[in-house]
């Protein structure tokens, strides 16, 4: 799926989803708001029909007590009655107001105002709404007039509305309340949908934009010029093959890099090769006089003045052959290759390099040891330019250890390749120079060119070998070279 697919439906079921949880959350408020209107109104209506009820009890109480001879407030007196609670007092007065009974002890005897009435029927009549004066207080009162065979009666109740509309009030102030958290209830749950979708859309804009900062991370390295690097993006979409063209690209950048190296390394040594080739011929010839005539045409026949130019001769011809080797290492390095290949027994060869080392090694003092199995391990090459490469390794060795100390060579096959060890106990080799120690003409020694490792690169590379050195300050230096075996090595000669 592309990413602008993979985008638009994201954001559609995201407002599909808001549209579902908003409609939702609004049918949940307001069926609890109408659970709420129907759980008040029924508080209303039982408040209102309590008021009613308690106002026929106590009119059945009145009437029934018309002709009894005991008082409505001896028989609350004694409990033998109970004023509803909506009730405060019942009076009965006659047509003109003399109070006949009484739930008040205090209007025993006494009279009140009662409404005039023009006509009677028979049975009760409909009360008449009215204020009665109790205590100093003002109270309302219903007036229903009731005519029994003893006459006309005015039966007076006294209510307290303050019951009835407090419950009222309380069912009102309950539905606000309930109002109130429900509304509170929907702007929390906005609240929290609007952050969830803010988050959501945090989320989704990180997961989209990621890839595309670390392709700009990516660019600027390259732009700096790291190239040894990949885009970690495992995508389908168009910023997965953006992410693969990205690598592609930093590849081919690489590849190119790797060609300009080559061919300006190419360049180099080969102006440096026709350069040093006819230094080197200028210096090799002379030496060859020196070293051969020195000795024999000038030798004192006083035998002590003879000793001394055989000590002098000595030291001329160390230094001699010093220069030999360097003019060799500048024709090695200069030299394009002519690999006289044949099948070399390397174990052989190595313990060849180092019988020539020995000597020098006897001299500092340094133990060398060649281990591991003493059967040929064959491979294909050159054997003298082998031999040189090995030679370059284990003179360096001795080098790095002119107090004496420990030379070790291996010689293994290891899966089609044969690989062969040499580890020094001698200084060692710095960090910053370990990275530049096959370079030509780098030395970290103030006599010679810094070609010998140089040029034991190139013949390693010659016979499609890798070489590699391990080393760390005062813990000596371990040079390892892989070769193909000669079974499963190509052909050289190409």
């Amino acid at each position: 799926m592309s990413f602008r697919a993979r985008l638009m439906l994201l954001l559609s079921s995201f407002l599909v989803l808001t549209i579902v949880l908003v409609l939702a959350l609004d049918k949940w408020a307001q069926r609890r708001a109408a659970q709420e209107v129907a759980q008040q109104s029924d508080q209303v209506k039982e408040a209102v029909n309590g008021g009613f009820s308690d106002f026929a009890t106590a009119l059945h109480l009145a009437i029934k007590n018309l002709n009894s001879e005991r008082y409505l407030y001896k028989q609350i007196q004694r409990g033998e009655i109970k004023l509803p609670d909506t009730v405060e007092h019942i009076i009965v007065t006659d047509q003109n107001g003399a109070v006949s009974d009484t739930t008040l002890e205090d209007l025993d005897g006494k009279s009140i105002s009662v409404p005039e009435t023009e006509t009677i029927r028979q049975g009760l009549g409909d009360p008449v709404e009215s204020e009665l004066v109790i205590h100093g207080n003002s109270s309302k009162t219903y007036d229903i007039p009731f005519t029994s065979s003893k006459g006309l009666y005015w039966i007076v109740i006294v209510t307290n509305p303050e019951s009835i509309t407090s419950k009222i009030d309380d069912a009102s102030r309950t539905l606000s309340d309930r109002s109130r958290e429900l509304s509170n209830v929907r702007l929390l749950a906005t609240t929290g949908l609007l952050l969830l979708a803010l988050a959501i859309v945090v989320i989704i804009g990180w997961s989209f934009t990621r890839p595309i900062q670390k392709l700009a991370s990516a660019a600027h390295r390259v732009a700096a010029g790291d190239l040894d690097f990949k885009v970690d993006i495992e995508r389908r979409d168009e910023v997965g093959q953006l992410a693969g063209t990205f690598n592609e690209m930093i590849a081919g950048l690489k590849s190119k890099r790797e060609l300009e190296d080559k061919l300006n390394t190419a360049e180099r040594q080969a102006a440096i090769g026709r350069l040093t080739q006819a230094v080197a011929h200028e210096i090799r010839n002379p030496l060859n006089v020196i070293n051969h005539h020195v000795a024999t045409k000038y030798a004192p026949e006083d035998e002590k003045r003879r000793e001394q130019l055989n000590r002098i001769l000595s030291s001329i011809r160390d230094e001699v052959a010093r220069l030999k080797r360097l003019v060799n290492d500048l024709l090695n390095y200069g030299r394009p290759a002519r690999l006289a290949v044949e099948t070399v027994d390397i174990r052989k060869l190595v313990d060849e390099t180092i019988s020539l080392v020995q000597p020098q090694a006897d001299e500092q003092g340094v133990q060398v040891t060649l281990e591991g199995d003493p059967s040929p391990v064959e491979i294909r090459g050159d054997r003298e330019r082998l031999k040189s490469c090995f030679s370059n390794i284990a003179i360096n060795a001795l080098q790095a250890m002119p107090s004496g100390g420990q030379l070790h060579a291996s010689v293994a096959r290891r899966d089609g390749s044969v690989e062969v060890t040499m580890s020094d106990t001698g200084v060692g080799i710095s960090e910053e120079a370990l990275s530049k120690i096959f370079e030509p003409y780098f030395s970290t020694k103030q006599a010679g060119f810094g070609l010998g490792l140089a040029v034991t690169r190139t013949i390693v590379e010659e016979h499609q070998g890798t070489i590699e050195v391990r080393s760390e300050p005062l813990r000596g230096a371990t040079f390892t070279v892989k070769l193909p075996a000669a079974d499963s090595m190509p052909s050289v000669e190409s």
